[in-house]
């Protein structure tokens, strides 16, 4: 039997400058290995850089285990259990169960663990123990970065990358301290005592702007405040401005999140409290007085309150059925939907919707000339359009109506399969879960470890089994949306003014919408005659 190969190499952040560990050493490894066998042959090379051992959610894992579920690889082949993973758990579920599930081979050249091999090295208890092992160091690392970055942060050290705008940081006495920079420094009270006299975010842009001073990130990357000559002068952007009002750092004190960052096993970032939040008061020089900066501050909530209530009450009437479709002509940006209001009566408005570029209301280089289309000339432009494409196409509604249901099946096909592949992954956990029983009542583990194997691992099938809602969900969506476009399709063939354009039928029907200045407007279709003259030929066969 010829087994067909799969290398995996993973390199975690704090090893990227170990030479012994680097990707192309461990692949070197894992081919010698291969060479010295008749019955491998290499497949593919699975890699993840700067990805952590403590989870499996590494792109090129994920892409390894797919090729082992389609038959592709039978056979996988790492330098060491380290590299494969770090975490105990998952790494001896992977090796005892589920790759066995696979009738897969599992290899680890240095640590001389071969699964096709029934005797000798192959000794589960040592397998196990390296496994701990691994996690325990993985873990061990995590607590300590986390317990130097308290303690650092409690001695009043800068434990951050580049400092906020206006100040440079320095290493005094074992300490990073951060110190105002006069001309920046300068920028940054001028940006607070404008906003406390009344100025908008976007009033203090044209401020710096028309003053010809750099944005924090040409900034640092010219080292002048003020644009010189031969250098390109941009606009800063309402977030910058909202930050530098917002940062606590300039009134002389350091945040941390306390649990906020990575955390040991953490998947994803988590909701910040309050209390999750350490604040350190009087590290460095204020650029700020304090009763200004709480004065901004009040002002910038109460201003972002607003625009979120009127936001909200906008998303509120209607869908944006043009969403992710509309691109400008003249510089290529995605088109911004604008609601206005617009009152006929003191207790009627008429709400209004049209497109334009968001870069139309820029003030530098990168100003727009694009112009705002209404939603209404929009819709007539585009069925007119579909009205002449089809009558062009020469097709029959039957033919188009069927063209589109096949088209539903091809997605439906997708779905279908990745419904499969949920479902397995979810007979792996109950039996994994099944083992884990068998272990504890036989007095293999404990009963804490077996509660924690059992609560992890109905967390993930818990979102596994979401997911498998959200596909079947999303087959009963593909069939609705196939239907409602075929009857939109018979009404607009038919001339009929009630065929109204949805978001699904848009999306459905068209792929992209250019829009120029002088109004010419550019449909690219999901369809091609093309298309329907290879699907005609088919379909008379």
């Amino acid at each position: 039997m010829t087994w067909k190969a799969g290398i995996y190499a993973r390199l975690s952040v704090d090893h990227h400058n170990q030479k012994n560990d680097s990707i192309d050493t461990q692949i070197q490894i894992a081919k010698e290995y291969i060479s010295r066998s008749d019955q491998i042959e290499l497949v593919e090379c699975y890699t993840d850089l700067g990805k952590s051992g403590t989870n499996f959610q590494r792109e090129g894992f994920e892409r390894m285990m797919a090729d082992v579920r389609s038959d592709k690889i039978n056979c996988i082949i790492v330098k060491d259990f380290s590299r494969f993973g770090r975490n105990y758990i998952e790494t001896g579920n992977y090796i005892e169960k589920i790759f066995p599930f696979f009738h897969v081979r599992f290899i680890s050249v240095t640590d001389g663990y071969d699964s096709h091999r029934t005797e000798g090295s192959n000794d589960f208890f040592s397998v196990n123990l390296k496994n701990i092992v691994n996690e325990l160091y993985a873990r061990d690392c995590a607590e300590k970065v986390k317990a130097i970055k308290k303690a650092k942060l409690e001695q009043g050290s800068y434990v951050g990358g580049i400092p906020s705008y206006g100040y440079q940081a320095q290493w005094i006495g074992g300490r990073k301290i951060l110190f105002p920079e006069k001309d920046t420094g300068d920028v940054v009270r001028k940006i607070y005592n404008l906003f406390d006299q009344g100025y908008t975010c976007r009033e203090i842009i044209s401020y710096l702007y028309d003053h010809r001073i750099h944005r924090p990130k040409e900034y640092r990357s010219t080292g002048h405040v003020y644009c010189e000559e031969g250098e390109m002068l941009r606009q800063w952007s309402d977030i910058t401005i909202e930050t530098i009002l917002t940062n606590h750092v300039y009134i002389g004190a350091l945040v941390q999140i306390r649990i906020g960052e990575k955390v040991y096993r953490s998947r994803g970032r988590q909701d910040i409290e309050p209390n999750e939040v350490i604040m350190m008061e009087h590290t460095h020089e204020a650029l700020i007085d304090e009763d200004l900066f709480y004065r901004v501050s009040s002002k910038m909530g109460e201003k972002k309150e607003q625009a979120y209530q009127k936001r909200k009450q906008f998303q509120e009437h209607g869908e944006d059925r043009y969403k992710d479709l509309l691109f400008c002509g003249e510089c290529g940006h995605k088109l911004k939907r604008v609601c206005t209001s617009n009152p006929k009566t003191y207790r009627v408005s008429v709400r209004t919707y049209s497109y334009g570029c968001p870069y139309a209301r820029r003030i530098d280089g990168l100003k727009c000339d694009n112009h705002f289309l209404a939603q209404n000339a929009l819709n007539m432009i585009v069925r007119e359009t579909l009205q002449k494409e089809f009558d062009l196409s020469g097709i029959r509604v039957k033919t188009f109506v069927e063209f589109n249901r096949k088209q539903a099946e091809q997605k439906k096909k997708s779905s279908r399969k990745r419904e499969k592949e949920i479902q397995l992954r979810i007979q792996e956990l109950d039996m994994d879960m099944s083992s884990q029983y068998i272990q504890y009542r036989t007095g293999r583990i404990d009963k804490e470890m077996f509660l924690d194997r059992k609560s992890e691992k109905e967390v993930i099938k818990g979102n596994l089994a979401e997911e498998l809602s959200r596909q079947q969900a999303e087959e009963k969506r593909i069939d609705r949306e196939a239907e409602d476009v075929n009857r939109w399709i018979r009404l607009i063939w038919r001339g009929r003014k009630e065929a109204e354009l949805d978001s699904e039928i848009m999306h459905s029907l068209v792929h992209k919408i250019v829009i120029f200045k002088d109004r010419h407007v550019e449909i690219t279709f999901n369809f091609s005659r093309e298309t329907f003259e290879k699907y005609k030929e088919a379909y008379r066969r």
